[in-house]
């Protein structure tokens, strides 16, 4: 029995609020080869949370920011139950656990029997067309609250490309008034939400970008405070969300969380469209949360702390190095990604001449092409380079977040990701967890379904009767089998001439088959019944409505 393995992922997309918006340079002769080029978007739909539970009983939480839209309107506020420190950290450590830990649906196929060795039709092929068409397809806290008319702010100053203010206060319009004179815009429709808050007596955490900073360059914000049941205060992000918004959160703990004050439930996986891809995993998941009353979680993946690799290595040896395009060679041999964050980082210490595109100034500097450029030239010898400043920037908002995050991850003994779905008037809660030893240790992210072909002679494998079999047993006929009665050389015409292919209606492929069968001088198969009776009307079925097809050599 021959077995294979495919693996569709699903990715948790919702209505996207805050996609990013990607930097492209303007396409030349000479667009790729530097930072800023070929860079793949990123998934910045929805809200993604990281708890760490630290060794000293506190809890830091990395929350990623989605923003876009002018720097100078960008306002951000969250309450948190205990007073914060502020740091910055690395979207890479989202990208890095969402990698390890999405769901898949994987199918293994499983082979039973022989079927037909299928020509490899090169020879006829170059015989018609030296051009031929190639065969393919496939399946696809701290102090008591202030008096009511103070604002006590017990943090202010700059930290990444943020202002922050960490502020408590002990009446909701006094808060409100602080914000507001301080720049912050508050909508009508976050009283109530501020109101529940000061009740709690919660601390704020409020950010604005610094004056010199751009929206590119904002990071997910890190806070750490003694605070053992984490939440996700929720209720203020109703006033500017969108229907189903997802959510995930996760937990490098020493064992398995749990929502405290939200169910758990679990999908149902017993949909073949999951792996056929007639089904979005994200639509499986709020079907069980409504049915919840919105107020649920599943799990996606309990276990070990995958194994991730985004630390980098220290660039204090830079600061020897006083031109900027051998400077911008060394990051890119040593990992830096040509994003936005870079690119921000690039614009306050090393700006491009008037009328030159950013990204294309710093390609042209990593590749060397402009250095004999006297224009170029003269724009570096009057701004100058000061490789410290620009080792400093970039081990304050790249190396060090990243080193963290890299810390965290090689700490921790375990991995909670937990999913959900909500829309504004659900979001009437916070969410809070809690750390549980009676869950079991493991939830795969890994959901496997066994695909068995079932082959003869007179079947190519993908023509050969196929049935895909659920993880509960559950099973469908993808294809009922169609047999071929042609020669090798039949087969190369019909398969040249695209009557008989993957992809094709069933109905098709029998006509042509049954025409071959009949064909005189056919052999021991020319007496053979007609075999679309018994077939029905099913069309061929895989992932994309494609059959599944591999070409194989002949054998010498």
């Amino acid at each position: 029995m021959e077995t294979t393995m495919r693996t569709l992922t699903l990715a948790t997309l919702g209505a996207a609020t805050a996609a990013a918006a990607l930097l492209s340079a303007t396409p030349t002769a000479h667009a790729c080869g530097g930072f800023f080029c070929n860079r793949q978007a990123i998934d910045q739909s929805g809200e993604n949370i990281a708890f760490i539970y630290n060794d000293d009983g506190t809890v830091t939480t990395v929350v990623q920011i989605l923003y876009q839209g002018p720097s100078e309107e960008f306002a951000w506020i969250l309450p948190i139950p205990a007073e914060p420190t502020v740091d910055v950290g690395t979207d890479a450590l989202f990208q890095a656990l969402a990698g390890q830990t999405t769901p898949r649906f994987v199918t293994r196929t499983e082979i039973h029997g022989t079927c037909r060795n299928e020509p490899g039709c090169y020879d006829h092929w170059a015989r018609d067309d030296a051009d031929g068409p190639m065969a393919g397809g496939g399946f696809a806290d701290a102090g008591v609250a202030p008096p009511g008319g103070e604002v006590d702010v017990r943090f202010r100053g700059s930290v990444g490309p943020f202002d922050v203010a960490v502020l408590r206060a002990g009446d909701a319009d006094v808060l409100r008034t602080w914000l507001t004179d301080n720049g912050y815009e508050i909508p009508e429709s976050a009283g109530a939400e501020l109101d529940h808050y000061v009740a709690l007596d919660h601390y704020f955490v409020a950010l604005k970008l610094l004056k010199d900073r751009e929206t590119g360059e904002i990071q997910p914000i890190v806070l750490t405070s003694e605070n053992n049941e984490p939440c996700i205060p929720i209720r203020l992000t109703r006033i500017a969300t969108v229907p189903d918004m997802p959510i995930t959160a996760y937990f490098i703990a020493d064992q398995r969380v749990r929502p405290l004050n939200f169910m758990m439930v679990q999908p149902d996986l017993d949909d073949f469209g999951l792996w056929t891809g007639e089904t979005r995993y994200f639509d499986a998941v709020t079907r069980a949360v409504d049915d919840a009353g919105g107020h649920a979680f599943v799990t996606d993946y309990a276990g070990d702390v995958p194994t991730i690799s985004i630390g980098m290595d220290p660039i204090e040896d830079l600061r020897s190095v006083t031109e900027p395009g051998p400077f911008l060679r060394e990051l890119q041999s040593r990992g830096f990604n040509g994003d936005s964050q870079l690119l921000g980082i690039l614009l306050r210490n090393l700006p491009p001449p008037d009328g030159y595109d950013a990204q294309m100034f710093y390609n042209c500097l990593t590749q060397g092409w402009c250095e004999t450029d006297a224009d170029v030239v003269a724009h570096l010898e009057a701004v100058g380079f000061d490789p410290n400043g620009l080792v400093d920037d970039l081990d304050r908002g790249i190396v060090a977040p990243r080193n963290q995050a890299q810390d965290w991850v090689d700490a921790g003994e375990h991995l909670t990701r937990l999913f959900t779905t909500m829309s504004a008037d659900e979001m009437d809660e916070d969410p809070m967890f809690m750390r549980s030893a009676e869950l079991a240790r493991e939830h795969s992210n890994v959901h496997e379904a066994v695909q068995h072909v079932d082959c003869s002679e007179e079947y190519f494998r993908w023509t050969a009767p196929t049935r895909l079999v659920l993880p509960s047993g559950r099973e469908r006929v993808l294809q009922e089998g169609v047999p071929y009665y042609g020669s090798d050389d039949e087969y190369c015409e019909d398969r040249y001439g695209g009557d008989f292919r993957p992809g094709m209606p069933t109905e098709r492929l029998r006509e042509v088959s049954d025409e071959r069968g009949v064909t005189p001088g056919g052999g021991a198969l020319c007496s053979a019944s007609p075999v679309s009776t018994g077939f029905g009307a099913a069309a061929l079925l895989g992932l994309g409505a494609a059959a599944l097809f591999w070409r194989r050599r002949k054998s010498a």
